[in-house]
């Protein structure tokens, strides 16, 4: 059931109409006669270049309507723009990403749909985070967003969790955000109980095991006035990554099955097609890369060869001609041209720093689309320009208010914890990582994780370690908060944006032989593991890497914990968060250690660890836990 928000947007508008459940099984036949592989990608390479695809052969119908699609993706409830930047300019920020898409809006009227890709929840500041995501969504809200693609973060805390997101209610801690703001009867209000998603989620590749059916919809159809008088229908296919369950915790995707992703859009499209409507545009929590020089936003530099995306669109049905993308943080526009038919796929950075703008081009008299080009603005939120030691002078001219006065609500409830300081660190730590894949950050986590679990009584640890995708921001000295803290003070915001999954301890009795197992899950191909993913490691562990070997047990070299060589047979104590200790990122070789014990939040170890510091602060570790085997 649609939540109060937007069913009475709905009626209001009469434009939303939203299919529920599984759809169809039989995919449609996708045609043409180049070879597997045989794809072309293409794009601008300056702000300057147009990205378009011409879709309608050489006579172009004499009457068309241009209806725009306005696209972000990984906002992960990023309200304040902080010191977020993108090609040399300060972005990003709910009220500032408002102002561009409420903006546009008017521009184009009700010939327009706003769409996000994934990801607008999970792995947030303590601003979001400390309200249970809820801010990011009221966000949302305030943006008048119709549709979003489920991200892989969405699922972070489970099916059950989601749907209340989308359809509203108290979490089990209560409705810390309120007051709510809420439009009811065309005026905005407020509530004491979160509303719910005013926009409808979509999971076309999502099937409930216990249902057999989507665990949200499949697509969702917005219809928009054409200038020839016959409404125009545009349908969004809603996906996320198969690959989910490898990078979220199993408890978050228990129940629930993630199918292909070509399959079940092909699958959505042939439904739509069926109830008249030609447009079908994929909005999908996938994606790929930019490489090499990139200069613009709007840019396709390096192409998107190799990408996830790319192999997905090689499976496409023609009916699908404009891909919105998201999850990988990066911004592109591209065409990829595979069996004959040229898409146009976009992406929009991430934290709310780039705004996509699509035009689709629509034959009045078919309903189908005739052309579609895209243009990537910079979110840009002030007066100067980032450098060293600038800080930055906020525009508030380029600012949505009313957005902007949320945002201030709750960045006030949350700033007497945010801006608490808890310690001190000596340099900068960060993500930046040596050729085989160590961090300062990684390390100092490491060994807060082993600090709060090293006693006799809370586990007996020997050492942790820690999935390098948990660690969410780098860590520097001279960052100064709201809260003013001096050079080198940490506050409890700064913390929890570094470690903000609230994840718990786990110490596990694991043997060399798993340990060293657990190792070579680190590279694409060994113990099933799809990527490379190298662990952090505490102090007390070293070893010695050789990624490029030409076999997994080739790839670890001699084991030492404590300085003593780790052999097969040899018993140790192992501290991992409650992710990894569940098979989480691939790493199933920790499902097989035993004797579990449950310790403290990963945010309350790290804390404890920069507090125990005292004012000599962390020093930054030399990276050199894990050497290079020749």
């Amino acid at each position: 059931m649609l939540p109060a928000f937007l069913r009475s947007r709905a009626a209001r508008a009469g434009l939303i109409a939203v299919a529920l459940g599984a759809v169809a099984a039989a995919p449609l036949a996708v045609t043409g006669s180049q070879p597997a592989g045989a794809v072309t990608i293409a794009g601008a390479r300056t702000l300057s270049d147009k990205v378009a695809v011409d879709w309608s052969g050489k006579h172009h119908p004499a009457r068309t309507t241009d209806v725009h699609l306005l696209a972000w993706n990984d906002f992960h409830g990023n309200l304040e723009p902080a010191g977020l930047t993108i090609y040399n300019r300060f972005a990003g920020g709910a009220a500032f990403l408002a102002k561009a898409v409420k903006d546009r809006q008017k521009r184009y009227g009700a010939r327009q749909a706003s769409v996000m890709a994934g990801d607008d929840i999970g792995a947030s500041p303590l601003v979001n985070g400390l309200f249970n995501e809820e801010p990011a969504t009221i966000m949302a809200n305030l943006m008048n967003a119709d549709f979003a693609s489920v991200g892989n973060h969405e699922f972070d805390k489970g099916k059950t969790e989601l749907l209340r997101i989308q359809n509203g209610g108290c979490a089990s801690t209560g409705c810390k955000g309120a007051p709510y703001p809420v439009e009811r009867h065309g005026r905005w209000t407020t509530t004491n109980t979160y509303p719910g998603a005013g926009f409808q989620y979509l999971s076309a590749n999502v099937t409930d095991k216990a249902t057999g059916k989507t665990l949200l919809p499949a697509y969702g159809v917005k219809r928009f006035p054409s200038t020839g008088g016959r409404p125009i229908s545009v349908g969004f296919i809603g996906e996320v990554l198969q690959a989910t369950p490898t990078i979220v915790t199993p408890t978050g995707v228990a129940g629930l099955d993630f199918g292909d992703e070509a399959a079940a859009a092909n699958r959505a499209a042939k439904r739509l097609a069926r109830q008249g409507v030609k447009i079908p545009v994929l909005v999908i929590h996938q994606g790929g890369f930019q490489t090499g020089a990139i200069s613009s936003p709007n840019g396709c530099a390096g192409n998107l060869a190799g990408s996830d995306i790319e192999a997905i669109a090689k499976k496409l049905d023609p009916s699908i001609k404009v891909i919105v993308s998201g999850h990988t943080h990066a911004e592109y526009r591209c065409t990829i041209t595979v069996n004959g038919v040229t898409r146009l796929i976009t992406s929009a950075s991430s934290f709310g720093r780039v705004l996509s703008d699509i035009t689709l081009k629509v034959d009045n008299r078919t309903g189908t689309l005739v052309s579609a080009d895209a243009t990537n603005s910079i979110v840009e939120n002030a007066l100067n320009t980032p450098g060293a030691g600038v800080t930055r002078q906020e525009d508030p001219s380029k600012a949505d208010p009313a957005v902007a006065k949320v945002v201030k609500q709750y960045v006030d409830a949350s700033a007497p914890l945010a801006n608490k300081v808890v310690g001190r660190i000596q340099g900068d730590l960060t993500r930046d990582a040596t050729s085989v894949g160590e961090t300062t950050l990684g390390d100092v986590i490491a060994d807060a994780q082993l600090a709060a679990t090293a006693d006799a009584g809370k586990g007996g640890a020997q050492l942790a370690l820690m999935n390098p995708g948990g660690v969410r921001a780098d860590l520097k000295a001279a960052d100064i908060s709201a809260g003013g803290e001096a050079v080198g003070e940490v506050t409890y915001g700064e913390a929890f944006t570094v470690q903000p999954f609230g994840n718990s301890l786990v110490t596990k009795t694991m043997t060399g032989d798993m340990l060293r197992r657990v190792l070579e899950q680190q590279f694409t191909g060994c113990g099933g593991q799809t990527s490379q993913k190298i662990l952090q490691i505490s102090k007390t562990l070293s070893y010695r890497s050789n990624p490029s070997a030409a076999t997994c047990a080739g790839k670890i070299g001699e084991i030492t914990v404590n300085g003593a060589t780790v052999t097969p047979a040899t018993t140790l104590r192992v501290t991992m968060n409650n992710f990894l200790a569940t098979g989480g990122d691939g790493f199933t070789v920790f499902n097989e250690g035993t004797d579990p014990l449950g310790g403290a939040q990963d945010i309350d170890a790290f804390v404890d660890y920069l507090t125990a510091a005292g004012n000599t602060g962390v020093a930054v570790p030399a990276r050199d836990r894990i050497t290079p085997l020749s």
